[in-house]
């Protein structure tokens, strides 16, 4: 029966990857991703890099793509598949299942008899809050919000924003909650990453790429 490990990614700067996450995407048989084609990206620039222990009978890493809309349909398959063969289960970026795939798998994988192995890494919320300068006694990860949705107090909120939708929410937080402190951290751990305060993000002009993490403390008044 193999194993399946659960492995941090880089969420920019490639130089983030521990040694250990290296050393399992270069060996397992099997990666399961959601994006094949930037999970290969990534796993050629470590052969590359780091080179690779070459493994009886197999020349490459063979890849599965799983998303949010078919981890249902898929999970029985990479079960039996783990089940003759260490996998490794990577995210686009960052820490799978959190916001990302990967919640059933592991599941099922768990009741399976499979052992399950945590890989850490980054995790886009955990790098946000911990340069941010809002209090971290308390926090709450949203990821992306839900239709309904409060901020807690005396907590910091994370929560997960396409960069389409970015401005409307912060709007929304600082209109909702006037007494909030937001900071809206984007391009992390990229040459042009940026930590900004609500009212200053929504002054900005340049065009917003890729996700961003908003931060929202909210104070008892």
């Amino acid at each position: 029966m193999g194993i399946l490990y659960v492995v941090a990614t880089p969420i920019g700067n490639l130089e983030d990857i521990t040694l250990r996450a290296i050393r399992i995407l270069l060996t397992v048989p099997l990666v399961i991703c959601e994006d094949t084609r930037r999970s290969g990206q990534l796993l050629k620039i470590l052969r590359d890099k780091y080179g690779r222990d070459e493994l009886p009978g197999r020349d490459r890493t063979r890849l599965i793509s799983m998303r949010d809309w078919n981890e249902g349909q898929s999970v029985e398959k990479i079960v039996q598949d783990i089940m003759m063969t260490d996998a490794a289960l990577i995210s686009d970026a960052g820490t799978p299942l959190l916001s990302d795939p990967g919640f059933k798998l592991v599941r099922a994988a768990k009741e399976a008899g499979i052992q399950v192995v945590p890989v850490p890494g980054p995790f886009a919320a955990a790098t946000a809050v911990s340069a941010a300068g809002l209090p971290t006694n308390k926090i709450f990860f949203y990821g992306f919000l839900p239709k309904k949705w409060e901020l807690l107090p005396e907590t910091t909120n994370v929560i997960y924003e396409s960069p389409q939708r970015a401005k409307a929410t912060v709007a929304l937080i600082l209109e909702r909650y006037q007494n909030a402190e937001v900071v809206v951290a984007r391009e992390l751990t990229k040459i042009h990453e940026k930590f900004e305060k609500g009212e200053d993000f929504l002054k900005i002009e340049e065009k917003i790429k890729g996700e961003v993490t908003i931060l929202a403390y909210l104070p008892v008044s």
